[in-house]
């Protein structure tokens, strides 16, 4: 097993159908995987990225504090394998691994001020190519501050927008297995969590394939 440190952009809503997920990105490849949550994950990992402060520990407090106990605390927290739309997520700690859900393990990557980690099979498997420029138009992520590259601007001459067919097809399908064109898509992205969050419904996910994009939230009667 080959894990690749990848940076976390925090979570987001995503098209008219409000998908929230969580956006890593595979920097050396300029790839993200996007790790779809419910609602109620996607708001708890949108509490703890804004440090909000609870009167009594939550849950992943109280795990965190826990796992930091262990002797010899935790060493890694990485997504291990891909499934059929489902990421598995293993804590090291104390020598052991300890399977967890992927949300639980962004959480507590936060919580306790780690990177996360990411298997190379399911990175090369579940992850999108999209460019520097496109993060920052569709999902407000501004990602050259961090590598200290400048955004790729095509030569007006280029068929392909990055150079590289595949790679705009690979985009252009994510596009449209949410059932948006590219103006659609642009338009509704960037949508605050906190303010669309209450909106939100546990078959939020209802209709979109299970191979699409990774989303296990799927009703085969819709």
């Amino acid at each position: 097993m080959s894990l690749i440190p990848v940076e976390y952009h925090g979570v987001h809503v995503i098209g008219p159908e409000q998908f929230t997920c969580a956006i890593l990105r595979w920097a050396e490849e300029d790839r993200i995987l996007p790790v779809w949550l419910s609602p109620i994950e996607g708001g708890q990992l949108a509490a703890v990225e804004e440090e909000s402060v609870s009167q009594r520990p939550t849950t992943h407090d109280l795990l965190a504090d826990a796992l930091g106990r262990i002797d010899g605390g935790v060493s890694s927290i990485g997504l291990t394998s891909y499934h059929e739309g489902v990421f598995i997520a293993t804590l090291v700690a104390g020598g052991e691994e300890i399977d967890a859900r992927a949300s639980d393990a962004l959480v507590l990557a936060i919580l306790l001020d780690m990177p996360i980690m990411v298997d190379e099979d399911v990175l090369t498997q579940a992850s999108l190519f999209i460019r520097d420029d496109e993060l920052t138009e569709y999902l407000d992520i501004d990602v050259t501050s961090l590598s200290g590259r400048l955004p790729v601007v095509p030569d007006e001459d280029t068929v392909s927008a990055s150079g590289d067919d595949d790679a705009d097809a690979d985009f252009e399908a994510m596009m449209r297995s949410l059932g948006m064109t590219e103006e659609d898509f642009e338009a509704e992205l960037g949508i605050d969590l906190e303010e669309n969050l209450d909106d939100l419904t546990d078959d939020s996910g209802r209709g979109l394939d299970d191979d699409d994009l990774g989303n296990p939230y799927r009703d085969d009667d819709n």
